[in-house]
């Protein structure tokens, strides 16, 4: 896999379910949460202080792939992001453990493509 190249003035988005969401407060359009996002950018950030590279977490807890596409231009198109870090899968497989529809295999791989 070709390394990802951040350079100054780039937007990242981070897009997915709760390990995404991590906690983030939706009335903050640029809070991180508390998870691997605000981990990612505070890195960053140390490493490269005067990159002003612009960070955005748009997970929802709960999501499925289904819910993901379905607020795709919203939340990911309109944004206009350089670069997109996608988590997302865990309640798609969870829902077999609840009793509920399960994402096929072939269903998942089509729709993350």
């Amino acid at each position: 896999m070709t390394p990802i190249k951040i350079h100054p003035g780039m937007r990242v988005l981070f897009q997915g379910d709760s390990v995404t969401d991590a906690g983030r407060d939706r009335t903050r359009p640029d809070h991180l949460g508390s998870g691997y996002p605000q981990f990612v950018a505070g890195q960053f950030s140390l490493a490269h202080p005067t990159a002003k590279v612009s960070f955005l977490n748009r997970g929802v807890s709960g999501d499925r792939l289904c819910d993901l596409l379905a607020r795709w231009t919203a939340d990911t198109i309109e944004l206009r992001p350089d670069v997109v870090s996608i988590l997302i899968g865990i309640n798609d497989v969870w829902n077999r453990y609840r009793g509920r529809e399960a994402t096929p295999h072939d269903v998942f791989e089509r729709d993350l493509r």
